[in-house]
This record gives C-alpha cells, sequence and structure tokens, in this order.
C-alpha cells in the first residue's frame, strides 16, 4: 500500500511548479505593445513565502532555487540574484514558521512584509553596487506596495483553493514525528 504523506507532498510540488508555469506564462505573454507604466505584483515570492509558512515540508529549498534560477533566465534579470535573496528570505520565514504557528495573519503578514521589503532593497543595492540597469525608483515602490497587498489574496487563496492549512501545534505526520 501506497503512503499518502509523501504523494501528497509529491502531489503539492507539482501544483507549485504548475502554478509557477502559470505565472510565469501570464509575465511572457504580449498583451500590450507599449512598455508598462505599472508593475505586477511578485506573486512567486508570495507563494513561496505563504507555502513555507504553512508547509515547509512542501517547498524544498533546491526546488525554490530552480525556479527562482530560471525565472531569473525568463524574465531577463541578472542570473541567481533574485533566486539567491528569495532562497535567503524563505529559508529565515522556515526557520521562524513553529514561531508564527500560534500568532495572527497580521504579525504573519508584518514579518512577511519585513522579509519581502528586505529582498527588494537588497536587489535593488546589489543592482547599484554592480551598476546594472534598473527599473525607476517609483516603478519598484509601487511593485512591492502591491506585492505586500497582494500576499493575502495569495495566502486565502492556498488556503481555501488549494488546502494548504498552517501546521497545527502538535501534529504529526504518518509516522509519528512532529511537523
Amino acid at each position: 500500500m501506497v503512503d499518502p504523506a509523501p504523494s501528497n507532498k509529491w502531489l503539492y510540488r507539482l501544483l507549485f511548479l504548475a502554478l509557477v508555469i502559470l505565472i510565469v506564462f501570464a509575465r511572457l505573454i504580449p498583451l500590450q505593445t507599449t512598455p508598462a507604466s505599472w508593475a505586477m505584483p511578485d506573486l512567486l515570492i508570495c507563494i513561496c513565502f505563504a507555502w513555507v509558512l504553512r508547509r515547509p515540508d512542501y517547498l524544498p529549498i533546491l526546488l525554490i532555487a530552480a525556479v527562482m534560477l530560471v525565472t531569473d533566465m525568463l524574465f531577463m534579470r541578472p542570473p541567481g540574484l533574485m533566486a539567491a535573496l528569495v532562497v535567503l528570505g524563505a529559508e529565515f520565514l522556515r526557520a521562524r514558521a513553529h514561531l508564527m504557528r500560534e500568532l495572527p495573519f497580521s504579525l504573519e503578514w508584518g514579518m512577511v512584509a519585513g522579509v519581502i521589503t528586505g529582498v527588494m532593497i537588497a536587489n535593488r543595492l546589489i543592482l547599484i553596487m554592480v551598476m546594472s540597469p534598473r527599473p525607476p525608483l517609483g516603478l519598484s515602490m509601487f511593485q512591492l506596495f502591491v506585492t505586500l497587498a497582494a500576499y493575502p489574496v495569495v495566502v486565502m487563496f492556498s488556503r481555501y483553493a488549494l488546502g494548504i492549512r498552517k501546521i497545527a501545534p502538535g501534529e504529526v505526520d504518518a509516522l509519528g514525528h512532529r511537523l
């Protein structure tokens, strides 16, 4: 008989990859011929951070790193920069996931907002240090604000549409190990 716990993890990992493909496709499809004057939220960061705080076992670090590295190349960003920053942010949140289980959503949102802001500021500072082209500051600030505003929507979608909930204190897996 097949143990449902490992197959459930792989199912959610495949679901994550499907969501990433859908988001990348939506960002790369040419919907208009002129440059946009506004920026879309970075839903990949929101999904990574929401899932890492709810179910850290669904997103291993290598999956996050591979996905973000591929999106760096597809979105023509400096390869590995945003991937490294998101991996650092995700591991920072993963280390505090057990503390966030009992806290209300507003404190979780504040913690994630701080990490997303740190990732975006570090990305901008590193691009400035290496004298790489970067978007205007106003556009970057707008993207930061819409990303922070999109986080609760991503959490609600993950919880109610996909069934990804926070691990309850004392919850155990199929083998009896604490989660």
